[in-house]
């Protein structure tokens, strides 16, 4: 629908009285402007339709019509010449048949780059560093098996990449008890940090943040059930403490798994609905000092006891917006903030992404991670890697949606300052260049 014809359906809207009729297909047609027709009164005490023509704000200015945007030309003829493509990933889908209703094949493949300087100042020495790296982030396949009408099997295979985990990632079967209850077994990952939850194809910055990063568990052997209750969501469940990079054993006493959410759907006076999703997910960890998940990275001797991560999120038209607080609690405590507002340049095809990240705890080397492709202490990489005790990071980017989030173009800056006060007092700076393109499906 175009712009004259959203004018014609709020005049209509707004207007009873047939004269006023005649007026908005004037507008229609062109022989006439919107802000040239005049509307008549309205009762007392009852408020203008948002976004009609003659409606006013707060401050007296004449609204205009919202119009939600639509998906880019680019968008669309992606999709016209890559759907048929993709599509043949499905390789069964048939709801009718007794057995199999679906089997797809699905796979993951990023590159990441990486160029800048890391500067360290200890006094009066400063070490500077250059950042120059190219790897394989991520090289997955596997494959999604619906079945009996119940039940549905996911496993996905890590094939390249610094990662610990070469062999099996994630192997689970979901069966669903009622329309809305299910139990999940298998191989796969907890509910901790927003972060860490989003897929890998679905990440909107090269590597998650540190703290995200630094204490979310390792995937392992576990078992997860789940409910829903109109928009409440809840799930609870226990998970070993073992690690293998194939399937794990059921070894010691694991950590327990708990997680809600909130999700909902909320029309507004003006513009397109608001989608917006709170969650709040807690681990306990039962094993302390003999637990090989919990924190992933098996670099440091810390471990925790709990782990609390709130949050939420929302999607309205254009703009975006995610926001995440985790505390972890054990031989030291930490806690950080994300924040992370996006913005559709060109809906479907360009999408701005900015992220700050603030870390914290109460003892000395209390922090750790890296940077550039070492960024994930869980990876074995050549990038810097470094302890501290208080962390800030601000990334800034554009990705290229060049079909959905199925291949995209990833470029940004990302400054960040590791300080070191409780020990060294040394702080570290970078100013890193990042660049990347992954595929899907």
């Amino acid at each position: 629908m175009n712009t004259r014809a959203l004018f014609c359906v709020a005049a209509l809207s707004q207007l009873a009285q047939p004269t006023f009729a005649n007026e908005a297909l004037d507008i229609l047609e062109g022989s006439k402007k919107a802000e040239d027709v005049k509307v008549a009164p309205l009762p007392e005490g009852q408020a203008p339709l948002s976004g009609a023509i003659g409606a006013t704000n707060a401050d007296g200015k004449t609204m205009k019509p919202f119009v939600p945007s639509t998906p880019s030309a680019f968008s669309v003829k992606s999709h016209e010449l890559l759907d048929p493509y993709w599509a043949k990933t499905t390789i069964i889908k048939d709801e009718n048949h007794p057995y199999v209703q679906e089997f797809s094949l699905t796979g993951l493949f990023e590159g990441n780059a990486v160029w800048g300087d890391v500067e360290t100042t200890n006094g009066a020495t400063t070490t500077k560093n250059n950042i120059d790296d190219i790897t394989m982030r991520r090289a997955q396949l596997g494959a999604r098996l619906k079945a009996f009408y119940r039940t549905e099997i996911t496993g996905v295979a890590e094939l390249a990449g610094p990662s610990r985990v070469n062999g099996i990632q994630t192997l689970k079967a979901r069966t669903a008890i009622s329309e809305n209850t299910g139990v999940t077994l298998g191989k796969f990952r907890a509910l901790s940090t927003g972060e860490n939850n989003t897929a890998d194809a679905d990440l909107r910055t090269a590597e998650r943040s540190l703290l995200s990063n630094m204490i979310a568990p390792a995937d392992t052997l576990g078992v997860m059930f789940d409910a829903k209750n109109k928009n409440w969501l809840y799930s609870l469940g226990w998970f070993s403490g073992d690690f293998d990079d194939m399937l794990p054993g059921i070894k010691n006493d694991g950590f327990i798994n708990a997680g809600i959410a909130y999700e909902q759907t909320t029309p507004t006076e003006v513009g397109p609905a608001l989608q917006s999703r709170w969650y709040l997910n807690y681990l306990h960890n039962l094993d302390r000092n003999d637990s090989q998940v919990l924190p992933r990275p098996r670099i440091t001797s810390l471990n925790y006891k709990q782990v609390v991560s709130t949050g939420f999120s929302f999607q309205q038209d254009r703009f975006g917006f995610q926001g995440d607080f985790t505390l972890a609690r054990g031989d030291a405590n930490s806690w950080g903030v994300t924040l992370m507002p996006t913005y559709w340049m060109m809906p479907g095809a360009v999408q701005l992404v900015a992220r700050y990240h603030y870390a914290d705890t109460d003892q000395a080397n209390g922090l750790f991670g890296g940077f550039g492709t070492g960024a994930d202490p869980f990876f074995a990489n050549n990038g810097a890697s470094l302890q501290g005790d208080e962390y800030h990071s601000f990334y800034v980017g554009a990705d290229v949606h060049l079909y959905e989030n199925r291949m995209i173009l990833r470029n940004g800056f990302e400054y960040s300052l590791f300080l070191d006060e409780l020990d060294s007092t040394a702080e570290t700076e970078s100013l890193l260049w990042q660049t990347g393109a992954k595929i899907s499906f």
